[in-house]
C-alpha cells in the first residue's frame, strides 16, 4: 500500500546519475531515502524519511522527527541566501547558502541530497554537498565558495572574519602520536618531523609534569611538538618560557573547540591544528583560519572511539581536494601505516599520523626510519 502523503519533487535522472558515478567512490546503501514537503509528510515515519520543510517547524513535527530518527531540513529565505536548520540523529546544524533560485527545495537539491545520504554522507553534509552543487554538473563539488558557511555551531559570526592562527608549512611530514612525554624523548633524537603529545589523564599535576618534560624534549630540536587538548597548561608553559619553550602548537578536536579560548590560543603565537570528520565540520572549522586540518579517520582505528564511520580514500581525496587551497597544511589521520601510506600521500597532502605504527613497532628506530623515507624527499 502506497503511504499517504506527498514526495517532495526530484530529478529522478540526476539523482541516479550520480549514484552512478560516485557510488564506486564513496559506497552506496540499500537504504531507500524518501524526501517530502513537511507539511503533506505521511503520519508515521521512519529512519529513511527527509522533511523538507519551508521555515520554522512546528514542536509537534520536531518532535515526530527525533521521535523517528529521520531527518528534517527547515529552510529560511535571509536575501540571497538560503538559510538550512538540519535536524538529525546525529544534531542540530545550521548553515548559510547563497541561493541560485527562487527554488528552496529544487528536484535538483533533492536530488542531490537524496543521493548523497545515498552514499552514506550525514545529513548535515549531505545538505553542504547540495548547496555547493553546481548547477547542470555532475563533477563533484571542490569549490570552497560555494558551500554553505555554518552558523549553528559556529565557532566565528558568518559575517565575522577572524584573525589566521599562525600557519605550519604544507608539508608537516611524518607526524607521530604517542600517550606521553618519554616517547617525545624517544622520538626527537630519531629525527620524526612532527610529534603530538596525547596524554590523557584528569590529573591536573600530572598534566603540566607530562607538557613540561615533552616541551624540553623538543626544545632546540627539528621536531615540531603539539600538545593534545590540554592547551591552558601549553599555553602557560609556552609563556613562561619564551617563544622557544618547546612547544610548536596546540591540536583540538572538535568537542573541544566549544571550550577553548581561540583568543588566548591565538595571542599566544602557537599553531592550532584540529582534527574533522566530514564537509560540516571542515566548513565549522576553516572560519577561524586554523594552522592545519587533519581529515579522517581514512581508515578503521583501534586507538580511540570515532564520531563516525572510516571515511575512506574516497572522501579522503574529496576533502583533501577542497580544502587544500584554503588550508594548505593537511593531515592524513586515522589507520595509517607503512603499508598504506603512499595511497594516503598519493592524495597530495603534507603529512599523515601514525600511531600504532610506531607505538607498537618491535623495532622503533627502524620503524620511524622506514616510515619517514616514506615521504617525498624535500
Amino acid at each position: 500500500m502506497t503511504r499517504p502523503g506527498a514526495h517532495a519533487a526530484s530529478d529522478e535522472a540526476l539523482r541516479k546519475a550520480v549514484l552512478a558515478r560516485f557510488g564506486a567512490t564513496f559506497g552506496q546503501s540499500d537504504r531507500n531515502w524518501q524526501a517530502w514537503r513537511a507539511a503533506d509528510a505521511p503520519p508515521e515515519l521512519g529512519a529513511n524519511d527527509v522533511l523538507l520543510g519551508d521555515g520554522e517547524a512546528t514542536a509537534d513535527v520536531i518532535d515526530r522527527v527525533a521521535a523517528a530518527g529521520a531527518i528534517l531540513i527547515e529552510t529560511d529565505r535571509e536575501g540571497g541566501h538560503w538559510v538550512d536548520t538540519v535536524r538529525s540523529p546525529m544534531g542540530t546544524w545550521v548553515l548559510s547558502a547563497q541561493a541560485d533560485d527562487d527554488h528552496a527545495h529544487s528536484p535538483a537539491f533533492v536530488a542531490v541530497l537524496t543521493a548523497c545520504l545515498a552514499l552514506h554522507f550525514p545529513a548535515h553534509d549531505a545538505l553542504c554537498l547540495a548547496r555547493a552543487w553546481q548547477p547542470g554538473s555532475l563533477e563533484w563539488p571542490a569549490d570552497f565558495a560555494r558551500f554553505p558557511r555554518v552558523r549553528h555551531a559556529a565557532l566565528v559570526a558568518p559575517e565575522q572574519a577572524a584573525r589566521p592562527f599562525a600557519p605550519c608549512p604544507p608539508a608537516l611530514g611524518l607526524y607521530s602520536v604517542v600517550p606521553s612525554a618519554e616517547w617525545i624523548e624517544r622520538l626527537v633524537p630519531l629525527g620524526v618531523p612532527t610529534v603530538q603529545l596525547r596524554f590523557k589523564s584528569d590529573d591536573a599535576a600530572a598534566i603540566k609534569a607530562e607538557v613540561a618534560r615533552a616541551a624540553q624534549a623538543a626544545r632546540g630540536s627539528s621536531s615540531r611538538l603539539f600538545i593534545n587538548d590540554h592547551w591552558r597548561e601549553a599555553v602557560d608553559y609556552h609563556a613562561a618560557n619564551g617563544g622557544d619553550s618547546g612547544i610548536y602548537g596546540i591540536h583540538l578536536g572538535q568537542e573541544d573547540l566549544d571550550e577553548a579560548d581561540l583568543d588566548a590560543l591565538r595571542a599566544s603565537g602557537l599553531r592550532l591544528g584540529v582534527s574533522t570528520h566530514g564537509y560540516a565540520e571542515m566548513l565549522r572549522v576553516a572560519a577561524i583560519g586554523p594552522s592545519y586540518l587533519a581529515l579522517g579517520a581514512i581508515f578503521p582505528t583501534t586507538t580511540k572511539v570515532m564520531p563516525t564511520a572510516p571515511q575512506g580514500m574516497g572522501r579522503f581525496q574529496a576533502y583533501a581536494t577542497l580544502m587544500k587551497p584554503v588550508i594548505p597544511a593537511l593531515v592524513g589521520i586515522g589507520g595509517v601505516n607503512a603499508a598504506n601510506m603512499g595511497e594516503v600521500l598519493a592524495v597530495g597532502v603534507g603529512s599523515a599520523a601514525v600511531v600504532r605504527a610506531i607505538t607498537e613497532a618491535d623495532d622503533v628506530p627502524a620503524a620511524v626510519a622506514h616510515l619517514v623515507g616514506l615521504f617525498p624527499k624535500a
